[in-house]
């Protein structure tokens, strides 16, 4: 214990909220002032250091039903920052891997199995991208128009990141199998700069699933 319940107060209220760190500081600055602003009303109705502080408390209720309150504005704006990374570097990457297809790093994989792969993730982009997108404008600005509860925008977001998940997974298998099997007519460039893109969205899928899951958990 610090001695200082206020501060013990916002300890516990940080364990107990949840969404990024920035929106939780954000938070608890908001709440700290608040709390030392009652704390001086308190005291200038003529209450002591300690009643003014356990007034305040007592005033802005328990740290768990506090943090309850703030669970789906910052599980949205959680789901917003995920939703719009996957916007952005997805098109990223399929320009990407397309510039090193089109440049022939692909041409030992056999036709049959090039075609069942573009269909195979042709499906999956129809699939994810409109859970992206109405996720992320859900959780954005036109929330105020777009209605959708945050466990269902974020249910909508894990099924973005699983699918992303799996086509850069099909995306490195291929190009290791070629790598292994034809490594010259791979064109390094192009080639690396995918593989980078597509590690850099399977650490943030991968990141977003467990994270996530509060959200994907509530009620309300």
């Amino acid at each position: 214990m610090s001695g200082n319940v206020i501060d013990d107060y916002l300890s516990d209220l940080d364990r107990r909220l949840i969404g990024a760190r920035r929106d939780r500081r954000a938070i608890l600055t908001e709440i700290g002032d608040g709390l030392h602003e009652s704390v001086e009303h308190f005291l200038a109705r003529g209450f002591s250091l300690p009643q003014a502080r356990a007034a305040a408390i007592h005033e802005f209720g328990a740290p768990a039903l506090l943090a309850a309150d703030f669970a789906p504005v910052t599980s949205s704006k959680r789901i917003n920052r995920y939703g719009r990374g996957f916007l952005m570097i997805g098109p990223l990457i399929g320009i990407l891997w397309g510039t090193a297809a089109l440049l022939g790093s692909f041409a030992a994989v056999p036709w049959p199995l090039t075609v069942t792969g573009l269909v195979v993730m042709a499906v999956a982009v129809m699939i994810g991208a409109p859970f992206t997108a109405v996720a992320t404008v859900a959780t954005g600005r036109a929330s105020r128009w777009l209605r959708m509860e945050t466990r269902l925008a974020a249910k909508a977001l894990v099924v973005t990141a699983v699918v992303a998940l799996s086509i850069d997974a099909i995306l490195i298998t291929t190009l290791a199998t070629v790598i292994t099997l034809a490594p010259q007519g791979v064109v390094v460039l192009p080639v690396a700069l995918a593989t980078i893109a597509s590690l850099t969205r399977i650490a943030i899928a991968a990141a977003s699933i467990p994270r996530l899951g509060p959200a994907r958990a509530m009620t309300s």
